[in-house]
């Protein structure tokens, strides 16, 4: 395997050690903007006049975009290379936010959301599979450490953007101030040697997919990703419209979700190689499960945001669990793998959340949130089945 090749050359290993800092700025900038429009969505509402079917399906173009370029994705790796894709990724996901926040009705608004789910879907295949591809039997633990970042850039978003609109900046502002960020990280990547993207770049086709096994990991990555980005785009929302919590307290405890998720990944970059993946992937989906209807049945608004802090926690390892076990068991195929595992993130990030959003219309929010805790139980079964479909030659010890 990848990790059993001979020792690099310490420019090399400089060189890979670029890469992975890189991939982990990535996913940080990649967690601003994603968390960024969810925060914001009640005075988004607001301003666009929406009524929540229109606004679920103005967040649903994001993840539209986003898995067109998931299912593109591995072919534009193999034409330009890993460093290319991702830099075109990061400025293609800064002009959508950069139209985003200058438009003024939400038609245009979704078609922005359409041209950032572009950039993201090309950037978060790249970013996984080269870490995949440069990191080898430690990829479950550098997966955790670089999707840490992700969690960073999640907690501090919703705190800091509720706060800078309730003291007077403008929702303008804040998208345009995203988009600047995406386009400093697409600079960075031009200080990257292209050498040290080679063995990512060249791990497109060559080996067989085992398509059950694989389409059960993009199945749990759909109905993750379509239950923890939906909370995360309508926590605040549900806090305000339900709970009666200001937009700033609302903010911080969308905060506190993402600080739950962030948690678990600093934790498990340390020990998720102690473990097998396919019974992290178990533990993780019953925890996240038993805190969703926790958070929904708690009494007072503090035990309520105790319970979705828990939730983010139980969320922490999933997406990048899943990620590694994908790229274990196809390591001369990884960016073909990785598109499809990532783009049935993406079909789960369109399906449920406006399955959810129609809930909401008819049944109201709270029945909607109770919606996306019962995705967690789904997420029970579905660890479950990719655990006994893993081939033989899967089921073994972690590496330690």
């Amino acid at each position: 395997m990848k990790g059993d090749a001979q020792r690099p050359s310490p420019a090399a290993h400089s060189h890979l050690r670029l890469a992975i800092a890189l991939a982990s700025i990535s996913f940080g900038a990649l967690g601003v903007c994603m968390i960024l429009p969810g925060a914001l969505l009640p005075l988004l509402v607001e301003k666009f006049g929406m009524r929540l079917v229109e606004a679920g399906s103005m967040m649903a173009l994001q993840p539209i975009g986003y898995l067109v370029a998931v299912v593109c994705a591995s072919r534009i790796i193999r034409a330009i290379g890993m460093r290319q894709t991702l830099r075109s990724g990061f400025l293609v996901a800064a002009a959508g936010y950069a139209a985003f926040g200058l438009v003024s009705s939400w038609t245009a608004g979704a078609g922005a959301m359409l041209v950032t789910g572009l950039g993201i879907g090309t950037v978060e295949v790249a970013a996984n599979a080269l870490i995949v591809g440069v990191a080898g039997d430690r990829s479950p633990s550098v997966l955790n450490f670089a999707h840490l970042f992700f969690g960073f850039g999640s907690v501090v978003t919703p705190a800091i953007a509720t706060q800078a609109v309730a003291l007077g900046a403008t929702l303008a502002g804040a998208f345009l101030t995203t988009a600047l960020v995406l386009v400093a990280v697409a600079l960075g990547w031009g200080f990257l040697h292209q050498a040290a993207t080679a063995d990512a770049d060249h791990s497109g086709t060559a080996g067989p997919l085992h398509r059950r096994f694989i389409l059960l990991c993009a199945t749990m990555l759909a109905v993750y990703v379509g239950t923890e980005m939906g909370i995360g785009n309508w926590l605040t929302k549900y806090l305000v419209s339900v709970r009666s919590v200001d937009l700033p307290d609302a903010g911080r405890a969308l905060s506190l979700y993402w600080l739950g998720l962030t948690i678990g990944r600093l934790g498990l970059s340390f020990m998720a190689h102690r473990f097998t993946q396919e019974r992290l992937l178990s533990s993780l989906a019953m925890f996240a499960s038993t805190f969703a209807c926790a958070a929904l049945l708690a009494p007072s608004v503090r035990l309520e945001i105790a319970g979705f802090t828990l939730l983010g926690l139980g969320f922490s390892g999933i997406f990048p669990g899943i990620i590694a076990l994908g790229g274990r068991f196809h390591e001369h195929s990884t960016a073909q793998a990785t598109s499809i595992m990532i783009g049935g993130a993406g079909a789960g990030g369109i399906v449920i959340p406006w399955i959810m959003s129609g809930v909401s219309d008819a049944l109201g929010l709270r029945m909607g949130m109770a919606f996306y805790a019962s995705m967690c139980f789904v997420m029970i079964g579905l660890a479950i089945a990719i655990r006994q479909s893993m081939p033989l030659e899967t089921s073994r010890a972690p590496v330690h």
